[in-house]
């Protein structure tokens, strides 16, 4: 049985979201996958605000990295889709500033800001006002519900 940790959770999908804005064709590719998966248009709407701070080249991509992208966030049952859906755009929000930070750097009270402080209560099922450690405690959560999807995922095949 193979353990997947938090951080490889979230080195995981942050490939995949960084994958996903380097394809080829990305309008085409967000569009076909918008029909099964919510993912691509969260991640193309936050890469758009993030990626021209930091211009870097695209990373050479491969089978593998498309393999990745499918199976992480564009695919049938995309294993992303592990974290609740009212947290989606948090999480999203989260891996493109961690990836993109930008001169001031990453930091919870810039994506408190950036959320007007709110976030999806699963709970509650309505939107609450929070903190940026409430944002971090369910970025942190979701992460989690990824990591445990990973290894199912692993063991599965």
């Amino acid at each position: 049985m193979t353990l997947v940790t938090w951080q490889e959770a979230e080195d995981t999908l942050t490939a995949a979201v960084e994958y996903l804005g380097a394809m080829p064709d990305r309008e085409r590719g967000f569009l076909a996958a918008g029909q099964r998966s919510a993912w691509p248009a969260i991640v193309r709407d936050l890469q758009a605000d993030y990626a021209d701070v930091d211009a870097s080249p695209s990373p050479q991509l491969t089978r593998r990295c498309a393999n990745l992208v499918e199976r992480m966030l564009t695919g049938e049952r995309p294993l992303a889709n592990a974290i609740p859906e009212g947290h989606r755009p948090l999480v999203g929000r989260v891996i493109v500033m961690k990836r993109w930070p930008g001169p001031d750097g990453f930091g919870w009270d810039r994506v408190f800001r950036a959320l007007g402080g709110e976030l999806y209560n699963l709970a509650r099922r309505d939107v609450l006002p929070t903190t940026s450690d409430g944002m971090r405690k369910a970025y942190e959560r979701a992460i989690g519900r990824l990591a445990v999807q990973l290894e199912r995922a692993a063991v599965a095949v």
